[in-house]
Formats: C-alpha cells, structure tokens, sequence
C-alpha cells in the first residue's frame, strides 16, 4: 500500500447488553457514527479518560451514538459498576460485555480500547491506551456525517 491509502474496514457486528439486560448489537445502529469503548472500574488508564468521554458523549450524544462497554468480569459486577456510575456522576450509555461477544471480536486483551466507526459502519480509527479529549474530539469529528 502506498502512504495515504487507506482501505476501509468493515467494523465486524457484537451484541451486548444494556442495563436491563436487553441484547444491543453494533449493528442496530448502522446509519449513525458510533464510538465504542472498552473499560472496567479496575482499570486505572480507564478511569482517567472516561471524564473525556462523558464529555464527549454530552457535546455530541445527539449526533453520534456511544456504546460505553464495561467487561464484565468477576471483578465488576453490575451493582460495582453503576454504584461508579453514581460516584462519579456519570451518565453516558452503559453496556455490558456479559458474554464476552465484542471481547472476542476485536481480540480485546489490554483495556481501555477505543472504536471510532462511521455511519457506513467502517472502523475510521482504533486505539489501545487512554485516550485525551483533543484526541477523542478529533477521531469523533472524522466520523460525523
């Protein structure tokens, strides 16, 4: 590939769970740009970056949907998560990896990791790490129609 050329790469699909349960796959909200990330309350590098997304999600929640997944493992129970959630006042959409579905998909070993897909569902960038608010302002407006 030369420099610059940058094939599109279909985002694959992954269903998980809302707070109530009810199954949410990536794929319901093909049409719309999405930023999905990865994150557990045990997680210090998480933690850092989700004031920055909180506030991402409340300057652009209308625009863009935000699949804010926690890994659910032994170390995060529903109850751990949402008492953080009430903390520390956060109230971006919440969903759960109960079934490992999206883990296995991206081959999600280190957290946190960032999605950034476009409304024509392909991934525009991917990121292993804490991201800062410049940095996810930036790969949000490369994805908005």
């Amino acid at each position: 590939d030369a420099p610059g050329d940058e094939e599109t790469v279909a985002a694959p699909d992954f269903t998980v769970y809302d707070t109530d349960g009810n199954a949410v796959s990536l794929s319901d909200f093909a049409g719309k740009p999405v930023v999905v990330n990865f994150w557990a309350t045990w997680c210090p590098p998480c933690k850092s970056e989700l004031p920055d997304f909180e506030e991402a999600w409340k300057t652009y929640g209308d625009e863009v949907e935000f699949l804010m997944v926690n890994l659910a493992d032994d170390r995060d129970t529903p109850e751990k998560v949402e008492a953080f959630m009430t903390d520390n006042g956060y109230e971006f959409p919440l969903y759960y990896d109960s079934e490992y579905d999206a883990a296995y998909t991206y081959g999600i070993y280190s957290i946190p990791v960032s999605l950034f897909i476009d409304a024509d569902g392909n991934l525009s960038k991917g990121y292993i790490g804490a991201l800062n608010a410049a940095v996810i302002e930036s790969c949000i407006k490369e994805i908005l129609p």
